[in-house]
């Protein structure tokens, strides 16, 4: 079993790579609430089991994309919509913001169109990188981002350039 990261290394990886993973997470998850939790869970998950490797971006990412994976498929999110449930909470506070056409419509693919988007265009991983990352062929990441395009190309046609 791995050993778990000395202080310094936690965080050293933190504040390397703690804002990508939390701007990753918030348009994984589509709640910024729900990114920081994924993002904290991510870190305590790291600092348990962290294994040293040549690309230690990869690994984090891997390690956050699972973590949202997760988030996704608890019971108790399938349950529980806050923001539908409270929406006066949420404006009240001012925290609901809308985000652009684009960013909507990359968050209402599904999960496996979704996250071969984000980790492409957002994050910047190469085909091969993702396909390590989530444990699958290129060629199933190449198709995967191939249908993910035509899907948000479809439901963006006629949209206005302003509104992406």
């Amino acid at each position: 079993m791995p050993a778990a990261l000395g202080a310094d290394e936690m965080t050293e990886l933190v504040e390397e790579y703690g804002d990508e993973m939390l701007r990753l997470a918030i348009v994984y998850l589509g709640s910024r609430e729900m990114a920081e939790d994924a993002v904290q869970e991510s870190f305590l998950k790291i600092f348990r089991h962290y294994r040293p490797g040549p690309n230690p971006r990869a690994f984090v990412m891997k390690v956050l994309v699972n973590t949202c994976k997760d988030l996704l498929k608890s019971s108790w999110r399938r349950r529980v919509d806050l923001v539908a449930d409270y929406p006066d909470l949420w404006e009240e506070q001012g925290q609901r913001q809308e985000p652009g056409l684009l960013l909507r419509e990359v968050q209402g693919l599904k999960p496996t169109y979704r996250e071969v988007i984000l980790l492409h265009y957002y994050e910047g991983f190469s085909v091969g990188q993702i396909a390590r990352l989530l444990n699958c062929p290129q060629p199933t990441v190449s198709i995967r981002l191939r249908r993910a395009r035509q899907k948000l190309e479809q439901r963006l046609e006629g949209a206005a350039y302003e509104d992406l």
